[in-house]
């Protein structure tokens, strides 16, 4: 009688047995093993399907291995087959981090070349930048040239007017000398005439003091004339003073300007070399500037000396007024001649000051130009 609810675990069990016992399962042998039970409808899918679970124990259970070895064999193949299959995950493992690895790298890499592209940006902007600002500082360096070479150019030809005052001066001197060796010659044919003289100097001095006088009159018209040349004079060197306190502020401002030029950076050393040629040229010519006022001065102090030597001149001839009358006219022309020398010397003296204005006019547009030069140099 057949035992009913044959299981695949009865089945497996039964051919398990048969291989262990060097048979091969078959359904009539796991039928005879399960006591002639089972249906051979019912034994032969789950026969099947162990058969195809245990393919390896099959095929050497067909070629007539023990059952032992084959054990042997099918524990050696599924260690090596684990240890295969833990390397193959070590594999995997590792190529995935090796993997994620080039990926980071991947990334840095690309945040490295985006930085580069970015400093090369900045660089290339700074570079357009700095090559604007050399334009700029080349083109203002050209004009501060030409500015130069005008002021250079104005300064010769002021010290060739201050050449020719100066030999109008010496010429002016030699007139003089002349005229006082004329009157010391007058004076000793004077002398020796006094003595014919005397009676008919007595017989015309009622005339003389009526000349007197008028010379009289004519002296104090002249001592006004000299008082209102003194005040030009006085004028004159207050006028120089302020011109020697315009260019002391003018020192001061430029010196200002050399202070800010010395705090500039490294980076426009090169720049600032040739804006420190232009400020020591610029100095050389205020320096000459300098000279020249005080040479001017001292003309002035010649001039003052020699204004006073004539108005003493002028009291002589005052003195002698009373003994000659034609002394007295001659002395009298001399002044005339000598203060008239003196206005034309003091309207070119006015006119060299307007000379010397328009020049520091220049200078000071010049310093203002250096001001910006220093000022794009520093933006830059």
């Amino acid at each position: 009688m057949a035992r009913a609810g044959i299981l695949y675990s009865h089945v497996a069990q039964a051919a398990a047995q048969l291989i262990g016992a060097g048979k091969n399962p078959t359904v009539d042998s796991v039928r005879e093993a399960l006591g002639g039970t089972g249906s051979k409808s019912t034994i032969a899918p789950f026969l099947k399907r162990w058969k195809a679970e245990q393919q390896d124990t099959m095929a050497a259970v067909e070629s007539g291995l023990p059952a032992s070895l084959l054990q042997a064999v099918t524990g050696l193949y599924e260690h090596m087959q684990a240890e295969l299959t833990r390397k193959l995950d070590q594999a995997k493992q590792q190529h995935a981090e090796e993997l994620r690895a080039a990926g980071e790298r991947e990334q840095q890499f690309n945040d490295e070349l985006q930085a580069a592209l970015k400093t090369k940006a900045n660089l290339s902007e700074d570079l357009a930048q700095t090559r604007r600002a050399l334009a700029q500082l080349q083109e203002a360096h050209h004009a501060q040239s030409l500015s130069l070479a005008t002021a250079q150019a104005e300064s010769a030809g002021f010290q060739q007017r201050l050449a020719d005052r100066a030999s109008e001066v010496t010429t002016l001197d030699h007139q003089l000398t002349q005229t006082r060796a004329q009157f010391e010659h007058y004076q000793e044919a004077t002398a020796t005439r006094r003595a014919e003289e005397r009676q008919a100097y007595e017989q015309r001095i009622a005339r003389l003091e009526q000349d007197l006088d008028s010379a009289n009159r004519q002296t104090a018209v002249q001592q006004k004339t000299i008082g209102q040349q003194e005040m030009r004079i006085a004028n004159f060197t207050a006028e120089c003073d302020r011109q020697d306190q315009a260019l002391h502020a003018t020192q001061e401002e430029l010196t200002a300007v050399r202070s800010a030029r010395d705090r500039l950076t490294d980076q426009v050393r090169d720049l600032m070399t040739a804006k420190d040629n232009l400020v020591a040229r610029l100095t050389v010519v205020q320096q000459q500037l300098s000279d020249q006022v005080r040479d001017l001065m001292t003309a002035k102090d010649d001039l003052v000396a020699r204004l006073t030597a004539v108005q003493q001149q002028l009291s002589d001839m005052r003195a002698a007024l009373a003994a000659q009358e034609q002394a007295s006219s001659m002395l009298t022309d001399q002044v005339r001649r000598a203060e008239e020398r003196a206005d034309h010397l003091a309207q070119e003296k006015h006119t060299w000051l307007q000379d010397r204005g328009a020049l520091e006019q220049r200078l000071l547009s010049a310093e203002q130009k250096l001001v910006a030069l220093t000022g794009s140099a520093t933006t830059a």
